[in-house]
């Protein structure tokens, strides 16, 4: 009966194990399913995030932010069916092009897989609804469907989609932390780092990032390493006094634990020194492009140079005068701080120390900061090639190219979405919430703002009546006499109104007084836009002076509006006067800019410049055409125009 007994227990307990096993494996299979069913069917509340900023997303993109389903495709970046709206969305963008079933309208077979694409994305959410927005930007002028130009006068214009496109990238960066990576192992590299390398390792590197990014991104970037740096140093010099004081001998003591405390004082000093260093060559390195500060873009919404401002060309007129620049502000702060400092320099236990601490946050190198470096150079080389390669392929029947930066910036940045993040599965290198929360839409109203006030100078004639005082003043612009005046009077009134706010309310004005004047535009625009670059003087003059002051915040002692002006004002002067030598001479070599005012200048005129077929001489050179500027005032009403020299002619004889 005692073994009858326990066979039947034995043989209950097998049943009970072999029932909750079953009842183990039901369950998974159960959330297998109701996994798999939110992955291609419906999305459940439970796995919508409850965090109010992550849900705030979640409204607009509920499958991307679905916490719980599996993600099989793409590296784990997607779910299925989201790669089957990839699938279909780009199938039928291919098919339409290549079937083109509207036989009246071919242009409209391409319009209609554009549409087809977007749809697709959209509704299975493929990358960020937002991000899908792009695409009729870069897929309709590769298509020939309609120009740059026009397609981002749907959004904004194409200077905003163009800072759109530069600013995502340089958010990559930042999320992936590379520029931090790169200094700390070169600065690793040389052991103890003497102050004077340590601050041409920190102007060096925003120097050549704010050429490609932005210097405003690059300033943000780049100081909040630099001030942890700082403090870590700082830290070290105090404890070693500490220790100092701790010992035996109390003579030497005495005079080590002086010598500690000197160091921590000098620290301070260089801390300066080096966040002035930061923001001065973030200025100077965002004059060698045309993305390197936001007063280019202003440049680049002038009608009368537009067709002109390329990222190549003016790369080639602008890397001189940023060289020159940068030097100039490394030889101010070193001879106004490194030179008479007593600070030995960072030891390499400080940086062993901030490397550890970057290792703990984001770890070791990664195929992330790769693919991001890689996408970086990609945007760059695309932008440097555009004019030349790119654009005159792509082309309507009317020769008209369809292609400008706004596309090219705009190409490299949807990437960024496409790529599988190895340190974050599940998520691409770059998410809409890192873009929101880092992206400065304020700066698109600001851009939007800038570009409706040239609008209204335009529209109300007071484009015309400012010019006609400035022609009055420079009636025949040409001579490096002329630069000069114009580099010190925008660089004074950047100390006063900010940069920003000098580019935006002179640009237009400028340009209308080359008009009254009837010389080249490039001639006044060019020595402008390269001093709003010179805004060294004050905090408040540009805005990685802006930056690096607010930042400053976090060091033991700020700093000063003493400090800015005492090192900027020996930088201004330099920068003015190399400066002007240089836009002369390079604004000559690459735009031409002491050439009579050129027909392209005249046929963006709108209306208000005539082409004439009279020769004569203009500007020591002897012309068979020029440019004839219609008088516009309620007096003449648009019946005369003027040449060069003053005179007048009926604008009806060349109708």
């Amino acid at each position: 009966a005692g073994a009858a007994a326990r066979a039947a227990m034995e043989s209950n307990t097998c049943v009970e194990g072999e029932l909750q096993r079953s009842a183990s494996n039901l369950e998974r299979a159960g959330t297998l399913i109701r996994r798999a069913g939110s992955n291609i069917v419906l999305q459940r509340a439970s796995t919508l995030p409850t965090e109010t900023r992550q849900l705030q997303h979640a409204a607009t993109m509920p499958m991307m932010f679905d916490q719980d389903s599996d993600r099989p495709c793409c590296g784990g970046l997607w779910k299925m069916q989201q790669l089957i709206g990839f699938l279909l969305g780009v199938g039928l963008q291919i098919g339409l092009s290549w079937a083109r079933p509207l036989t009246e309208f071919p242009a409209a077979n391409d319009m209609m897989g554009i549409a087809s694409l977007c749809a697709c994305f959209w509704v299975f959410e493929v990358i960020p609804v937002y991000m899908t927005a792009i695409f009729p930007i870069v897929l309709m002028p590769f298509l020939e469907v309609t120009s740059s130009e026009i397609a981002a006068q749907a959004y904004w214009n194409w200077i905003s989609l163009m800072v759109v496109g530069v600013f995502l990238v340089d958010i990559a960066l930042e999320e992936v932390h590379l520029p931090r990576r790169v200094s700390l192992l070169l600065l690793l590299r040389f052991g103890i780092v003497h102050p004077a390398a340590l601050l041409a390792c920190f102007m060096g590197l925003c120097w050549f990032l704010s050429m490609f990014a932005n210097s405003v991104a690059v300033t943000l970037l780049i100081t909040p390493f630099a001030i942890s740096l700082m403090n870590a140093a700082e830290e070290h010099a105090w404890n070693q006094s500490e220790a100092i004081s701790e010992g035996d001998d109390e003579s030497a003591d005495e005079v080590s634990a002086e010598d500690s405390k000197v160091q921590a004082s000098e620290v301070q000093r260089f801390s300066d020194c080096l966040l002035l260093g930061i923001a001065y060559s973030s200025t100077s390195g965002g004059i060698a492009t045309i993305t390197g500060t936001i007063n280019h873009y202003f440049l680049a919404g002038e009608a009368l140079v537009a067709s002109k401002i390329t990222w190549g060309l003016w790369f080639l007129f602008g890397i001189p005068i940023s060289i020159f620049t940068v030097i100039m502000a490394y030889v101010s702060l070193y001879f106004g701080y490194v030179r008479k400092l007593k600070f030995k320099g960072l030891e390499h236990d400080v940086l062993e120390q901030e490397y550890q601490q970057l290792l703990q946050e984001v770890g070791p190198f990664s195929r992330d900061e790769l693919l991001v470096a890689a996408i970086q150079v990609l945007q760059v080389v695309l932008l440097a090639i555009r004019p030349w390669l790119i654009s005159p392929v792509f082309t309507n029947k009317f020769g008209e190219k369809m292609v400008n930066d706004a596309t090219i910036a705009c190409l490299p940045a949807l990437l960024l979405f496409f790529i599988p993040s190895v340190v974050r599965p599940g998520q691409a290198v770059l998410t809409w919430p890192a873009v929101h929360e880092k992206f400065d839409f304020g700066l698109l109203l600001l851009i939007g703002g800038a570009l409706a006030i040239n609008s209204g100078f335009i529209q109300s004639g007071l484009n015309l009546s400012l010019g006609q005082v400035f022609a009055d003043i420079l009636p025949h612009a040409g001579c490096v006499q002329v630069d000069f005046v114009i580099i010190v009077l925008i660089t004074l009134c950047c100390q006063l109104f900010s940069s920003i706010g000098t580019a935006a309310s002179m640009f237009p004005v400028l340009s209308a007084a080359a008009m009254q004047a009837v010389v080249n535009p490039m001639s006044l625009l060019l020595p402008a836009a390269v001093a709003t670059s010179f805004a060294f003087l004050l905090p408040t003059a540009s805005p990685p002076n802006v930056v690096v002051l607010a930042k400053s915040q976090e060091l033991p002692r700020p700093l000063r509006i003493r400090d800015f002006f005492v090192s900027g004002l020996p930088l201004t002067i330099l920068a003015i006067l190399g400066g002007t030598l240089l836009t002369h001479v390079m604004g000559m070599w690459v735009f031409d800019s002491k050439s009579p005012f050129p027909k392209w200048a005249c046929e963006a005129a709108s209306g208000s410049c005539m082409w004439v077929d009279v020769p004569g001489d203009v500007q020591g050179r002897t012309v068979a055409q020029q440019a004839c500027i219609v008088d516009m005032s309620p007096e003449a009403n648009g019946k005369v125009c003027s040449l060069w020299n003053m005179t007048t002619l009926t604008t009806a004889d060349f109708m």
